[in-house]
């Protein structure tokens, strides 16, 4: 067995430089590194992690932070879509990943970054338009990549989708479909999504000249909240109404369907995120499909350029997203970007 880089020069007929460019991924030919690679794999030599962290600089691990409690991670499809798609970009570069979850205080999640020491960079979520952590990560020298956006903040590193245009068309479509009161249970106040959601809601309508006044309700983009919101909106007489995603969007056709009302011929119905269970309502959602898994995978590939190229300056990607129509509004499927 090749207990060290020595051992492993000698029997690929390399130096020893060679045979550590190999294994921190550096430069050699094809067929020197297929030769190191036969060695390594035929003497199962497994790399000292810590001689390679001094050697290239990089660890091998990256954090993640995601706002959710462990125990709805999986139980919450956009949260496990977005763990999915990181995880499976991570694995392609075999790199691993340290897990962070809930809602323990910035100074907690902070100092054990920083005192472990250990990882390269950090994916975090950012759902919310005020948030500490995320600012501190931005302001350290850790390369830092978000899901979500601050778009104002000159070197924040981001994954994200257009909102703003997405929740327009989907408003426009419900009103080239002729719907004139159509009210928006909104995300939860203060997050990115939520505000964004709204804010290309009431773009449409302005330009359609048609009211909102009344006609807008705090959602909190869960079930019971589009329940309840929907009761609302039905008192002030909407004739469709547009989701901030598509748990409300669940709730608000139990409410429409407890009130005796039809989908879509009394209230059309509107959501955001094309989660599997939104084809599977009755009537299937018309919603818009962004790719969350799509989302996770970006955001790794985007720590990994930040991590190759630290002078590039901020990465920012903006994932195309798509309206996706179905019979809870009538229609076909069209894409935009």
């Amino acid at each position: 067995m090749a207990r060290t880089l020595d051992d492993l020069a000698a029997l690929s007929g390399v130096s020893r430089a060679t045979v550590s460019r190999v294994i921190n991924g550096g430069p050699v030919s094809e067929e020197t590194r297929r030769r190191v690679l036969e060695v390594l794999e035929r003497t199962g030599y497994r790399p000292n992690r810590a001689a390679r962290t001094l050697a290239s600089g990089r660890s091998g691990v990256v954090g993640v932070v995601m706002h959710i409690d462990p125990h709805h991670l999986f139980r919450d499809p956009y949260f496990a879509g977005l763990l999915t798609g990181m995880s499976n970009a991570l694995a392609e570069k075999a790199v691993g990943m340290m897990l962070w979850l809930g809602d323990r205080t910035k100074d907690e999640i902070l100092d054990q970054i920083q005192l472990r020491g250990l990882l390269d960079g950090v994916i975090v979520t950012a759902h919310w338009r005020e948030d500490p952590l995320v600012d501190s990560l931005l302001d350290s020298s850790m390369p830092t990549v978000l899901i979500g956006h601050r778009r104002s903040h000159p070197e924040a590193s981001y994954v994200d989708v257009d909102d703003v245009q997405a929740a327009d068309t989907i408003t426009t479509h419900l009103i080239e479909i002729g719907r004139r009161r159509i009210g928006h249970i909104t995300g939860i106040p203060g997050s990115v999504a939520g505000a964004d959601r709204l804010e290309g809601y009431k773009r449409a309508m302005a330009r359609a000249k048609l009211p909102t006044e009344g006609l807008v309700v705090e959602g909190e983009f869960n079930r019971a909240s589009g329940a309840a919101g929907a009761a609302q909106l039905i008192e002030a007489g909407v004739d469709a109404i547009f989701c901030a995603n598509d748990a409300t969007a669940a709730g608000a056709l139990e409410t429409i369907k407890a009130h005796g009302l039809r989908v879509p011929e009394d209230i059309a119905l509107a959501g955001y995120d094309d989660l599997d269970f939104a084809a599977q309502l009755d009537p299937p959602l018309t919603t818009i499909r962004q790719g969350v898994q799509d989302q996770g995978a970006a955001a790794a590939r985007t720590l990994f350029q930040l991590l190759e190229d630290p002078d590039g300056g901020p990465r920012r990607v903006l994932l195309p997203t798509e309206l996706v129509i179905r019979r809870s509004t009538v229609g076909g499927v069209r894409r935009f970007d």
